[in-house]
């Protein structure tokens, strides 16, 4: 009976194991005969930005920085010249701002520079003297914009450089013809031929805290007129050897600027229209930068130049993208950044200058800032005589501008990635072929850094809040 149990509980488990396992193979035969599983979408194909070095746009007059106050500090350092191999040689700038510090005392009866102790002008001169041939002997290419930032206390109306304006004569005229003798003084008292000349930063602004003084558009009763003393200065310089061009009016604003323009876009000794963009800050949105920069973009089809700008809560980044919507949107020719070289910051403050020295002695430490290298991105591989060309993205949070150099053999594209993500991106350009490319990248505390396996034809990595310098063969 025992051994009956046993084999029937034996059968039973054989008969279980055997259905087990016909279950197991149909179910194996049914998933042989599906189709191969879907392995899904493979990504969109990478973006592509275009280049079309057929179309052009503006000339390039060039990248730079204005070198004004704390000149001295710089000419005093003992590492002046590392300082100058960087700013004059290593950024690649085309144009550099001085200010004019032409202000003999007893002025107009002594013209003399011996003894000029109005502002530290004196100091002042004299670095900048030695800063142009500092400059000249590392760029002999670098151009020089001389600006004023008002006449002498001795041709003001408040016998002070500061405030006020243009002095009248006995007889209740403005001395226009005394501020162009003015003009020739200081050209014959310097010692180089600037390249650019403009006779008054931002004629509508004063301050008691430094050289300013008020002009109108036409005269008035208490104001002199720009257009009449811009025109009293072209005729009393032009027939000397090699005279600078004429620019103006370097308006404090975008609105200041097109009242001014008005009368100056006619007049065929202004070679170029010059512009400061005070009105706009960091909390200003793009949509209104850039409609403020096509204001200016579609004044005139005569050359325009943004020659001074910093600072105003702008980051390194932010002023990136800044200075690209000037050369898209207001057209500009060239950027000049307001603090090449400037006193460092207090504690706790934004350090907006290029290059910023601690302090006027002579051991005084140096800092190198990372807006020296946004500049360098555009002034580097960008310069006079390129002009700029149509460039696209199919990717909108991709900014894009490219310049052509005259030989049309190289591109230069300045490439924002704005977004919150990477983007990946190829280059194409029209009707050429792209031999080599060589790309510059920074990003927040990395700047300016070669991008290492770029190629023709491999696609180009670009980091969120990132700026890149592409320069191309073709």
């Amino acid at each position: 009976m025992k051994e009956l149990v046993n084999k029937g509980l034996s059968d039973v488990l054989k008969n279980t194991l055997l259905c087990f396992l016909l279950m197991c193979s149909l179910l194996f035969s049914s998933c042989k005969d599906d189709p191969e599983p879907d392995p899904g979408p493979t990504g969109p194909d990478p973006f592509t930005i275009t280049v079309n070095p057929a179309n052009t746009q503006q000339e390039m007059i060039g990248f730079g920085g204005a070198l004004t106050w704390y000149s001295t500090w710089l000419t005093n350092n003992v590492n002046k010249a590392q300082i100058a191999d960087l700013i004059f040689d290593d950024l690649g700038i085309d144009i550099i701002r001085f200010k004019t510090w032409y202000y003999p005392d007893g002025y107009p009866d002594n013209t003399s520079t011996a003894t000029m102790s109005d502002d530290g002008s004196k100091a002042h001169w004299d670095a900048t003297n030695e800063l142009y041939q500092m400059a000249k002997s590392r760029n002999p290419n670098v151009k020089i914009l001389l600006s004023s930032w008002g006449p002498p206390a001795g041709l003001k109306s408040n016998n002070s450089s500061r405030q006020g304006t243009l002095k009248k004569d006995e007889d209740g005229n403005f001395m226009y013809d005394a501020y162009a003798d003015y003009w020739e003084h200081t050209l014959d008292h310097l010692p180089f031929n600037p390249d650019y000349l403009s006779i008054q930063n931002e004629p509508t602004y004063t301050n008691s805290g430094w050289t300013t003084s008020q002009w109108t558009i036409n005269e008035t009763p208490n104001f002199p007129a720009y257009s009449i003393a811009f025109d009293k200065v072209y005729d009393k310089i032009k027939d000397k050897e090699n005279p600078p061009v004429m620019i103006g009016p370097e308006s404090q604003d975008v609105p200041t600027f097109a009242p001014f323009a008005s009368i100056l876009k006619d007049k065929p000794h202004c070679g170029v229209l010059a512009y400061h963009p005070y009105n706009i800050t960091s909390a200003t949105s793009n949509t209104q930068v850039i409609s403020s920069l096509q204001t200016i973009g579609n004044f005139t089809t005569k050359p325009n130049l943004m020659t001074e700008f910093s600072d105003n809560g702008f980051t390194w980044f932010n002023t990136a993208v800044f200075i690209q919507n000037t050369l898209l949107h207001a057209n500009s020719s060239g950027y000049i950044y307001w603090k090449l070289v400037w006193a460092a910051p207090s504690a706790g403050n934004p350090d907006n200058a290029m290059v910023s020295i601690a302090g006027s002695a002579s051991s005084s430490t140096f800092t190198v800032t990372p807006f020296y290298h946004v500049i360098k991105h555009f002034s580097k591989h960008i310069d006079a005589g390129h002009k700029r060309v149509d460039a696209s993205s199919s990717n909108a949070n991709l900014s894009v501008s490219a310049f052509v150099n005259p030989a049309n053999n190289k591109l230069t594209l300045i490439i924002i990635n704005t977004g919150p993500g990477q983007v990946e991106t190829g280059l194409a350009v029209t009707g050429k072929t792209i031999t080599n490319v060589s790309a510059y990248r920074s990003a927040q505390n990395s700047y300016y850094q070669t991008v290492e396996g770029t190629s023709p034809t491999g696609p180009l990595v670009l980091p969120s809040q990132t700026i890149t310098t592409v320069v191309l063969d073709i």
